[in-house]
């Protein structure tokens, strides 16, 4: 994907940032425009860029002709050359941020080869596949650099025959993938050394609410592959407390009698019985389904979403249930 749009404005912001406008904001430190922004993530071939602009025409236009739903990607919309702010090397956090599998483009890869030397140049093919390209010139890949490679990317690359090479280019997500990456793919596939296994992503803020929004809006699928059959309830005694969990679980009760700013109550739909309803607050975010077990994420614990089964758990839920709609 060479390019994504997002618009984030007042009374629209993306789930991946939650909270209310001046939060993401806040979170992106921007300052909070009344026309809001247009975000334009660019993926190139070895580098992502974020431009931000105050010209939200072209975004919100693209939105109404391809009806994204108010939150969704967009590639079709143009970056406007007027009202350009700042243009960030990266991404935000919550749009995935970070390492990601250089092939395939998935988030959080398990696999880095370190220092891969690549300088891509007109010539043969680097393994003489018949019938394969020849590489051309025009990449901007040059010199050591590390490649980061996701599970089945790892095992494309680890093969190393024709087979895993054409699997690799399958990966790509494109029909038809570029020259100038294919030569880049080329050298790599040559000069790559033995990989080491990747560091675990720093833990931030950002992380916790890109990970509330994605077990919030895939519940089956997280559910499935974490029963929650055998969760205590975890305000009897003999359970051992949570550290952080009851001042969160205290923040979000007082939402019900003092709401939050707009946006950091959503409510998602999903294959069972009930809503999820997804609440942010600083420092934490918990996430349930109405009727069942919810999970609290903190800053203090990171890297788990710790299951939450208490007895007051349904009037709390459905009381932000009862918000949300309203906020």
């Amino acid at each position: 994907m060479d390019q994504i749009a997002v618009l984030l404005a007042p009374g629209h912001v993306p789930d991946e940032l939650g909270g209310s406008y001046e939060d993401a904001c806040a979170a992106l430190e921007l300052p909070p425009v009344p026309g809001g922004y247009a975000l334009y993530l660019l993926d190139q071939i070895n580098q992502r860029q974020t431009i931000i602009s105050t010209d939200t025409t072209a975004v919100r236009q693209a939105e109404l002709a391809f009806g994204s739903g108010g939150n969704a990607y967009l590639d079709n919309a143009r970056v406007a050359a007027a009202g350009i702010a700042e243009v960030r090397g990266g991404w935000p956090e919550e749009f995935g941020g970070g390492p990601r599998c250089q092939f395939c483009r998935a988030l959080d890869p398990d696999w880095v080869y370190e220092g891969a030397d690549v300088e891509v140049l007109l010539g043969e093919p680097v393994l003489g596949f018949r019938g394969e390209p020849r590489p051309v010139s025009g990449s901007d890949v040059v010199g050591p650099i590390d490649w980061h490679a996701c599970g089945a990317c790892h095992d494309l690359i680890e093969a190393g025959d024709l087979a895993a090479w054409r699997g690799l280019l399958g990966r790509y997500g494109h029909p038809d993938v570029p020259m100038p990456v294919q030569s880049a793919w080329r050298e790599f596939w040559a000069n790559h050394r033995p990989p080491e296994p990747a560091a675990p992503p720093e833990w931030t803020p950002g992380r916790r609410r890109r990970m509330a929004y994605e077990i919030a809006a895939c519940w089956d699928a997280f559910i499935a592959a974490h029963p929650v059959d055998d969760i205590p309830f975890t305000d009897d005694q003999d359970v051992p407390g949570l550290a952080g969990a009851d001042a969160a679980l205290e923040a979000a009760r007082a939402y019900l009698q003092h709401p939050p700013p707009a946006g950091r109550i959503r409510v998602y739909t999903s294959g069972g019985d009930g809503a999820v309803v997804r609440a942010d607050g600083d420092g934490w975010s918990l996430v349930g389904r109405t009727g069942s077990v919810s999970f609290m994420l903190l800053d203090t614990d990171p890297n788990t979403a710790h299951p939450i089964r208490w007895r007051a758990s349904p009037s709390l839920l459905d009381g932000l249930l009862c918000l949300a709609p309203s906020l």
